[in-house]
């Protein structure tokens, strides 16, 4: 092992078992580091700062809000830090999802997409997508609920 690696301290968050709840600025930082990692704090800095306006101390907050929270694990020594998600974009969409549905429609699915339709002005190929999505041959629902 090198010096460099011996040197280099590594916290890692514990992968949660329950599902992390993100906030709406949390979202935004993870994007991020979906979309590349590790990056450094001040690369996150930079691009936050670039499109959200933010300050690097609420860049800060929000990597420590994650860490406590197991979304994210940081390895580094001293100032330089990397950090990098530790749970799956898609389990986090699954999980807002969820939110979503709960609050505004009581956790049904049916009369969500009929609101959508009602308020959303679909385009001739959209509703040929979401009806070959309706006629897949197996969709995940189907699967759960058979014997």
């Amino acid at each position: 092992m090198s010096e460099m690696n011996n040197k280099s301290k590594k916290r890692v968050a514990h992968v949660p078992l329950e599902p992390v709840s993100i906030s709406e600025a949390e979202w935004a930082v993870m994007e991020q580091l979906w979309e590349k990692s590790p990056r450094t704090s001040a690369e996150l800095c930079s691009i936050l700062k670039t499109s959200r306006g933010w300050k690097r101390a609420t860049v800060m907050t929000l990597l420590g809000r994650l860490i406590a929270k197991g979304a994210i694990a940081t390895e580094g020594e001293g100032r330089r830090w990397q950090y990098a998600p530790e749970v799956a974009r898609e389990r986090c969409v699954a999980q807002e999802t969820r939110g979503f549905l709960d609050r505004l429609f009581k956790g049904a699915l049916l009369p969500m997409v009929a609101h959508c339709l009602e308020h959303q002005k679909l385009t001739p190929q959209e509703i040929s997508e979401l009806r070959a999505l309706l006629n897949q041959p197996k969709r995940k629902s189907q699967a759960s609920n058979e014997p």
